[in-house]
């Protein structure tokens, strides 16, 4: 396999010399180039011109802007995210339910979570004092292996990815219902980075990893890297009901259903494919072709419709999750996803599909496989028609392809993330000539654009879906296989 390699560097910025725990300071002890990382420790702004040698990958790029943010700025982007945030009890409600709770929330369990490069690297427990006590009892370490430590995990990166942060500490209480809830989000102080911390061990441990030989491949067939995805349909009767898949796709077969709690219950009602990994887009949708032939002869009702978007009906929210592997996950390739992949496809949705939103469909959202790899979760389910699938998928290969080229992140400005959100298409437009550009820029550009220009010529032309329209008319699927 044909790849380049190179040396890199990681850099620290803003920390002071003693705790720099033998890394270079960037712009002072020399310039950081393509390929090298800069962490960012504290708030001060980047330098002027620090892009002059190259554009190096910076963590907690937006430090100084969260650093700038009141409490009400902030909670508003942490509950557009779908971060939960919690609510202070006070005054005469909250000494009734306990005196304690006069004092915030301190007749709740505490969580202390530290995060680098969205990768907790200790969660602490900080229990509650019995009834009567006054305050907290000693922190302790909360096991990965419990409920509560994967419930606050999630939380916490969604909260401070929705701050734009990489690195940071997010505090939490849970709740009665054993929920969790983000109290306050802050930077790490100078002091943290002091060897034996646990920041001074995830920072040696993740330039020990960016260190390691890698590079990029001259071509996707060359590098890899594998796509897989499980997008997701609804089998829709005349009446406009939902038809629970599991009549039809229990047992495996590449299709099967998906788990929804409705009622208190259990269903299965959603459709979901489960194509066979593929290095390509093409190969990728051809899998998923074949998947839905299959699926026609299991299903059959020839009369019920088969839709996807992102909720072709209210209350069921559908996703269009691709996998990737053999590439690093990293919050930089997060936030190319979100800004070349979600933001257009978001410009092509209907108005109920970004009605899924927060809860389905906040940006960065991802989740690693225990066989490696991660799969992407923030997109509605793009099997409305082979086109939208292949530039969903050629689109993601580009970015897993071409992570030092796409410099270009729309969602680092804050216009464009509460355009998404919002739904507001008009301001969110602005952003993809810029997107164009420096796609057309890349290497990988000439193999994958076949299956991208298409898709971003019917943006340009104000195209959108229909949800409503059964999908097997796109695909080419009769009734019957």
């Amino acid at each position: 396999m044909a790849v380049k390699t190179m040396s890199v560097t990681v850099w620290l910025w803003g920390a002071v010399r003693e705790v720099a725990a033998n890394h270079p300071i960037a712009w002072v002890d020399g310039e950081p180039e393509s390929g090298d990382a800069v962490v960012v420790w504290g708030a001060e702004p980047l330098p002027e011109g620090w892009r002059d040698h190259g554009q190096p990958w910076v963590l907690n790029s937006g430090a100084s802007s969260f650093a700038k943010l009141d409490g009400a700025a902030l909670k508003y982007r942490l509950e557009r995210a779908g971060a939960a945030v919690a609510e202070k009890e006070s005054g005469a409600a909250a000494r009734r339910s306990n005196p304690i709770a006069a004092r915030g929330w301190s007749n709740r369990r505490r969580l202390i979570v530290n995060l680098f490069q969205l990768e907790p690297v200790s969660i602490e427990l900080v229990p509650a004092t019995a009834i009567g006590g006054s305050g907290y009892g000693a922190a302790r370490l909360l096991p990965s292996d419990v409920p509560l430590y994967r419930r606050a995990s999630k939380l916490s990166v969604r909260a401070l990815y929705a701050a734009g942060l990489d690195c940071g500490i997010v505090e939490a209480v849970v709740q009665d219902d054993g929920s969790c809830s983000v109290t306050s989000i802050r930077l790490p102080e100078d002091g943290a980075l002091r060897a034996g911390t646990v920041w001074h061990t995830a920072l040696r441990r993740f330039t020990d990893e960016w260190r390691k030989p890698g590079g990029v491949a001259a071509n996707e067939s060359e590098s890899g890297i594998l796509l897989g995805a499980d997008p997701e349909f609804l089998l829709v009767a005349d009446n406009g009901k939902v038809v629970s898949a599991s009549r039809y796709l229990e047992g495996g077969h590449g299709s099967g259903c998906d788990a929804v709690v409705i009622g208190g219950r259990v269903r299965y009602p959603i459709a979901e494919l489960r194509p066979a990994p593929a290095a390509s887009p093409d190969r990728l949708t051809s899998h998923i072709r074949q998947l839905l032939l299959l699926t026609s002869s299991r299903v059959t009702d020839p009369s019920l419709r088969w839709l996807a978007g992102g909720m072709p009906v209210r209350g069921f929210a559908l996703g269009g999750h691709i996998h990737l592997s053999g590439v690093r996950l990293t919050s930089r390739l997060l936030r190319q996803l979100d800004s070349y992949v979600a933001f257009p496809l978001s410009m092509v949705e209907s108005d109920e599909d970004r009605k899924r939103r927060p809860r389905y469909g906040a940006l960065g959202d991802f989740r690693k496989q225990p066989h490696g790899g991660f799969e992407y979760r923030t997109l509605p389910s793009w099997l409305v028609s082979p086109m939208a699938t292949k530039a969903a998928l050629a689109l993601t290969l580009l970015c897993a392809l071409e992570g030092e080229a796409l410099t270009y992140l729309p969602t680092d400005e804050e216009r464009f993330v509460e355009a998404y959100y919002a739904g507001d298409l008009t301001r969110l437009r602005a952003c993809i000539d810029p997107l164009a550009s420096v796609m057309a820029g890349t290497a990988s550009w000439r193999k994958l654009s076949i299956w991208i220009e298409p898709f971003l010529n019917a943006i340009q032309r104000g195209e959108q879906w229909d949800e409503r329209a059964d999908i097997r008319i796109k695909w080419r699927i009769p009734p019957y296989a």
